[in-house]
């Protein structure tokens, strides 16, 4: 196939359509049309890159042909209209039509081949001024899309302020996921315990498996193509995201390739986000529990502290009875008439209970001075 230019030349007079073929053959491939029904058929099976036109044929005249040419056509190629009149109200005519230059008979043949030059060079430029018009709208729709997918990070960002448990985040999440058109399912575990849902709440149990899997995956990269689907490992954050491909094919589409990149990036983003958050849940769980060890500590303090006045009370009343007990009973001896081995015994009696009284006494002591060291060491 030629790489020269197309140039359609539309004239009745077999003549001139010769003396075309002799001036512009040695520079152009021509494709002759003797009249302007016969070149609005051409053109539905070739597209020329200029169409030559007459200006006065029979039936339709190269007014009408250049009228219906643009009406036909996404982007009709330019026409040079090549007339004998010369008016300014020729010329006009050829303008209204849609014509892109004018040129008047007798013509000569550089005139001519310049003139066909000068209109491909027009649409060369027009095609690379559109094609950079087009680029420059894609790089804004770009970054109109760019702009609103950021907003949405940053709508998470801030909905994360108002999440005060591990279900809060994984609620906005599965929101901000929609605004992506996307869906899937997570895990969320920390010092708040563990959580596996989906937007719907409890996983199915292929989804728990999946989670599982991914869990088990400790080591290599935090985000993995599964299939069709991309699984995401932020440790604290197990999240699955179905029709989320990270494998793009070639026959993709640029627009589509990046939008898919885009996704991925963002929902990363996210992920940072909550772990971020979670992390800040946790710590405040840790104060809470610091807190909560504090009071047990205090509490711990002052019942240790009753225990031991109470064991000091109830050891000077064991002491104490149990001497009384033995000078009552000493005294009991003068009326009792008992042997001296008899009375030996009772005292030796009294006396092993009261020990073992104060032994279990002592026991209770130990066992407060063993608690009193755990509590300092909770203590700090």
């Amino acid at each position: 196939m030629s790489d020269r230019a197309l140039v359609m030349v539309v004239d009745d007079d077999p003549i001139m359509q010769s003396l075309y073929e002799d001036a512009l053959s040695p520079d152009f491939e021509l494709l002759p049309a003797n009249s302007g029904v016969e070149a609005l058929a051409l053109l539905e099976q070739r597209r020329p890159d200029v169409v030559l036109m007459d200006v006065d044929m029979p039936g339709l005249d190269g007014y009408q042909t250049c009228r219906l040419l643009q009406a036909n056509m996404v982007q009709a190629p330019p026409v040079l209209f090549v007339s004998a009149r010369d008016q300014l109200q020729d010329r006009m005519r050829g303008y209204d039509a849609g014509g892109s230059d004018y040129v008047c008979k007798p013509w000569q043949a550089p005139e001519l081949v310049i003139k066909i030059r000068r209109l491909l060079e027009q649409v060369s430029q027009t095609k690379a001024l559109e094609g950079e018009r087009d680029e420059a709208v894609n790089a804004v729709l770009s970054s109109a899309d760019m702009a609103g997918e950021l907003g949405v990070v940053l709508d998470f960002q801030r909905g994360l302020n108002t999440c005060r448990d591990y279900r809060a985040v994984a609620d906005l999440l599965f929101q901000t996921l929609e605004r992506y058109d996307l869906d899937g399912c997570l895990r969320i575990s920390g010092r708040g315990g563990a959580l596996s849902i989906n937007r719907s709440g409890q996983c199915s149990a292929l989804e728990w498996s999946i989670l599982e899997s991914l869990a088990a995956q400790t080591e290599g990269p935090r985000i993995r193509p599964i299939h069709q689907n991309t699984s995401f490992n932020f440790g604290q954050i197990i999240l699955f995201v179905r029709n989320l491909t990270m494998c793009r094919s070639a026959d993709m589409e640029a627009e589509a390739r990046e939008r898919q990149g885009r996704a991925i990036d963002n929902v990363a983003l996210l992920l940072e986000g909550a772990v971020a958050r979670l992390a800040t849940l946790d710590s405040g769980q840790v104060e809470q529990d610091l807190d909560r060890i504090r009071r047990m500590v205090q509490l711990t303090k002052s019942a240790l502290a009753n225990v031991a006045q109470r064991n000091r009370a109830i050891s000077a009343t064991v002491h104490q009875s149990f001497e009384q007990l033995q000078n009552e009973l000493e005294e009991s001896f003068v009326h009792l008439g008992l042997m001296r081995s008899q009375e030996e015994h009772l005292t030796e009696l009294v006396k092993a209970h009261a020990q073992t009284a104060m032994a279990a006494l002592e026991q209770a002591r130990d066992t407060e001075a063993a608690l009193r060291r755990i509590v300092q060491e909770l203590d700090g």
